[in-house]
This record gives C-alpha cells, sequence and structure tokens, in this order.
C-alpha cells in the first residue's frame, strides 16, 4: 500500500465527522455529528478499496467494504471519527490510523462499514 501520495492523486472528497452528545432543552440524549474540518468542508485523500487477497482475508474476518484512505497529515482525525464518502449517507468507521514514519507529512486510515451492533 501507497505510503504517501501525489496531490493529482487526492481525488476523493470525505466528510470526516466527530458524534457530540449532549441532552436538548427537555433533558433527552441527543447525538450531533459534527465535521472536525468545518461545515461542508470536505477532506481530500487517495481512496483504495481491498482487492485481490486483501479482499479475501476481509471476507474471512466479515469486514463490509474494507478500504486505505492516504491523507495530509491532521491531529483532528481519532479513531473515533466517522468517514462519509461523498454524499453516502452509510458511514465508515475507522480501524486504524497510521502516521507514516511519525512525520506528520501523511496519514494512512483503514476504514470498513459500520454495521449495527448485534
Amino acid at each position: 500500500m501507497s505510503k504517501s501520495a501525489n496531490a493529482g492523486e487526492l481525488r476523493t472528497a470525505v466528510y470526516v465527522m466527530r458524534t457530540k452528545r449532549g441532552r436538548d432543552s427537555e433533558g433527552y440524549p441527543i447525538e450531533v455529528n459534527e465535521n472536525v474540518f468545518g461545515k461542508d468542508v470536505p477532506l481530500m485523500v487517495k481512496w483504495v478499496n481491498a482487492h485481490g487477497s486483501d479482499a479475501y482475508i476481509a471476507m474471512q474476518m466479515q469486514v463490509r467494504e474494507p478500504a486505505t484512505l492516504t491523507c495530509r497529515y491532521s491531529p483532528l482525525i481519532t479513531n473515533d471519527c466517522l468517514i462519509y464518502k461523498g454524499s453516502d449517507s452509510e458511514p465508515y468507521e475507522i480501524e486504524s490510523i497510521d502516521n507514516v514514519m511519525e512525520r506528520n507529512a501523511w496519514l494512512e486510515i483503514k476504514v470498513k462499514r459500520r454495521e449495527a451492533a448485534r
């Protein structure tokens, strides 16, 4: 997998959302997704879906739609964030984040489709 990308390869717009939990005016718990980069600000990434032997391993582990994202480093992206690809309504959850060679230049993020609890 690539550990960096050329600027022209960062073509896919994703939205990095964090769930904020709180209470409404009547005291009921609410959850609101907020973009970590600001309202309607996308993060441009290189999106690579799993294929070949990676796809077979993912099927054995029952992982839905795994992918690898490469993007410029940002400390705002954490494991508790959700990733929305373009205008897709179903989020991806982050499995792991790799700060490539600890240089704070690139992040490699492994994602999979979010599933409801069993």
